[in-house]
């Protein structure tokens, strides 16, 4: 189980307004809650529409291949890479991306969609690896460094967060190969679900529950933000 949480600050993030033509839309949530899918199939649907669509993921494949990322998430050498410094690395990253990815891409008039975003510490991390939350969510919830430079990011124009059941979920996860080397703890998930739905909701992300629907029936809960954010 995680640890109880101290008392954390509510106040939403101050995310930077980009001003640009295009459209920035993220999707996020923990593992198992589908949004790679979701992705996908919103991309697909706005290109049918003749939109320019970009998708990013957050961490990018620079992250990915850094040595602490390997430690991690490859060799499952978890002593090996401190709790605090992997946060600052994933904000350093979400700082790369949204200045030189994402901006860019909006000032071409184009839609970009992003596979985590903000939250995006709250996944992976946590469901791997449920003795480093406490350092990861108090400085998500509670230090004024993650705070300062989450301002140096670009806001979305639309923000989902997906959620689903713990049962659910980690049936999910537990069908993927890569990950049955992993043991997920269903109460701990469900901890990291409430806590994550809590951020998005101070943050104003559209939470979404995937538990027992279709991609389809998730994108058409979606429709109705789209439909407005898409309006030039």
């Amino acid at each position: 189980m995680l640890a109880e949480r101290t008392e954390s600050d509510n106040r939403p993030f101050e995310l930077r307004e980009h001003g640009e033509p295009g459209r920035f839309i993220t999707i996020e949530g923990l593992d198992g809650c589908g949004k790679s899918t979701l992705v996908r199939k919103l991309a697909g649907e706005l290109g049918k529409r003749n939109y320019e669509v970009v998708k990013i993921r957050i961490p990018s494949d620079r992250m990915r291949k850094s040595w602490m990322f390997q430690l991690f998430h490859r060799q499952n050498r978890r002593t090996e890479v401190d709790p605090l410094a992997f946060e600052v690395a994933y904000m350093a990253d979400r700082i790369h991306m949204s200045e030189n990815i994402v901006l860019p891409a909006l000032r071409a008039g184009t839609i970009v969609i992003s596979d985590r975003y903000l939250l995006s510490s709250i996944g992976s991390l946590l469901i791997r690896a449920p003795e480093l939350g406490d350092v990861v969510m108090n400085a998500v919830q509670n230090s004024a460094w993650f705070r300062d430079l989450a301002k140096g990011l670009i806001k979305p124009d639309a923000a989902f967060y997906l959620r689903a059941d713990s049962e659910v979920a980690v049936e999910r996860i537990m069908k993927r190969r890569h990950e049955r080397a992993f043991d997920i703890e269903p109460n701990s998930y469900q901890q990291l679900v409430d806590e994550g739905v809590s951020l998005a909701e101070s943050n104003g992300m559209h939470v979404v529950d995937t538990s027992h629907t279709s991609v389809a029936e998730t994108l058409g809960t979606l429709e109705g933000t789209l439909s407005n954010v898409m309006k030039w």
